[in-house]
């Protein structure tokens, strides 16, 4: 099983973190968003790139895309540990 890490964006910047470091070792000031695998945030990266390509996004869009893909994701997993 993959290990999780947390997901940090920055608005301004439009960066994206995935790491186990706090946040309060940033140089830019992202807000959390969530958890994922390395597969998931890959995803999640891809989606973002094809829904959103270069225009910049926001904070609360970034979110709910997380969210919609988290939700996604915890489906599948039911789906497989139900097998």
């Amino acid at each position: 099983m993959s290990k999780s890490r947390s997901i940090y964006f920055d608005q301004e910047t439009q960066k994206v973190r995935w790491t186990t470091t706090s946040s309060e070792d940033f140089k830019y000031e992202y807000k959390y968003v969530g958890h994922a695998t390395e597969n998931e945030f890959n995803i999640l990266i891809d989606f973002l790139w094809y829904l959103h390509q270069e225009k910049p996004m926001s904070y609360e869009e970034f979110c709910y895309t997380y969210n919609e893909l988290r939700n996604f994701c915890d489906r599948v997993m039911g789906l497989v540990d139900e097998s």
